[in-house]
């Protein structure tokens, strides 16, 4: 990938710094990053014009499309790529840039040749939703535009830098799962009796707007307004209830943080009027249809039979230098949503995790082992 120098915007210079340190410091130890570094001097494409009918009759499923794809591979390639499904490497992802978190699991978009590039392509855009496919490569175009800057060789930023594992066999009854990440990105899904699981999975951007070939790309837009509108919609004792009590310095469940349940706070949308509570599912909905369209409505209706149980907090707004953070807290449900400091006009920083603590990495999807005869 060549890069270009160029001033970074205000907005970005001072978490850069913070970014720059620890990057100096991960490269001076004798256990340096290996990154795979992208073999051509183009950015990756990103095949974002897929007629999804076409598409579907070529792949009918995530496990064909999955096959499609590793049979592009050669034997050391594919070693790389498949992992058994209860491997503890699928815990192993990160939203940290390429130079800050080594050793990602399987293969990179940049190390493989273009038929493979394609069919990698087309199995993500057949595991995910039209709209989950467009997010995902909205952030790694974000990628190319910190490629554009002078720390893009120190730190690695490339879209060439995103991951595609695998977790089990994608075919037949058990279940199996796929990764798909890099920096601020880590998609975790399992396939299970035709339904997909998204838990955990990391999504954020940097920069948060950016001119694509077909205008501006802003994806989070919509998760931004969704949160302030909801928060903002509250009665005064709903509001207030809401307010959460710190704004945590990373995503209180993010990366590292399996297993940890964030104590519950904000306000109990069980007491909420209907349409308030709809505004509630409209938003978790905008996670839940990263995934196919009925995988993404059996986990709405999950959702909509917990909400006696479910808490909203928030805190900030657009003009805190602190930025803004919400979290929805249900009994089977965590997502979490920050911007990286003030939102901004020039682009912005933002993170978001989506969590089922009672699935994480399809735990629930496995059968249980039988007893043994005493």
């Amino acid at each position: 990938m060549a890069h270009h120098s160029t001033t970074l915007p205000p907005w970005y210079r001072k978490r850069t710094l913070l970014v720059v340190l620890a990057a100096l410091a991960t490269s001076a130890c004798d256990d340096a990053p290996t990154v795979r570094q992208a073999d051509a001097d183009v950015p990756v494409p990103a095949y974002e014009a897929f007629d999804y009918a076409q598409l579907r009759r070529v792949h009918p499923t995530s496990a064909a499309a999955a096959h499609a794809f590793l049979d592009t591979l050669p034997p050391e390639q594919r070693a790389e790529a498949v992992f058994n499904f209860g491997d503890s490497r699928r815990s192993r992802w990160s939203n940290l840039p390429p130079s800050m978190f080594r050793d990602r699991n399987g293969v990179a978009l940049g190390d493989l040749a273009a038929a493979q590039t394609e069919a990698a392509h087309r199995f993500l855009a057949t595991a995910l939703s039209a709209e989950g496919y467009a997010m995902a490569m909205a952030v790694v175009g974000a990628e190319d535009q910190l490629a554009e800057g002078s720390l893009a060789g120190r730190l690695l930023w490339s879209s060439g830098n995103y991951w595609l594992a695998f977790f089990g066999e994608p075919a037949g009854e058990a279940p199996w799962g796929w990764q798909f990440g890099g920096h601020h990105l880590a998609i975790n899904m399992t396939v299970a009796n035709g339904r997909s699981y998204l838990s955990p999975t990391f999504v954020g951007i940097d920069p948060a707007q950016y001119a694509g070939a077909a205008g501006v790309v802003a994806p989070f837009s919509e998760h931004l307004a969704a949160g302030t509108t909801l928060a903002n919609a509250l009665d005064e004792a709903q509001r207030q209830k809401a307010q959460a009590s710190a704004r945590p310095r990373e995503l209180a469940t993010g990366a590292g943080k399996d297993g940890f349940v964030p104590p519950v706070e904000g306000s109990a949308v069980g007491g909420w009027h209907p349409a308030l509570q709809q505004q509630l599912v409209d938003l978790v909905a905008l996670w839940t249809r990263l995934m196919p369209a009925d995988s993404g409505t059996a986990r709405l209706a999950e959702v909509r039979a917990d909400l006696g149980e479910t808490y909203f907090a928030y805190r900030g707004d657009a003009t805190d230098a602190d930025g803004i953070y919400y979290r929805v807290h249900g009994p089977r449900l965590i997502i979490e949503f920050a911007t990286e400091g003030q939102v901004s006009a020039e682009g912005g920083h933002y993170h978001s995790i989506y969590r089922d603590p009672t699935n994480e990495y399809g735990a629930a999807t496995v059968p249980p082992r039988p007893t043994e005869r005493q």
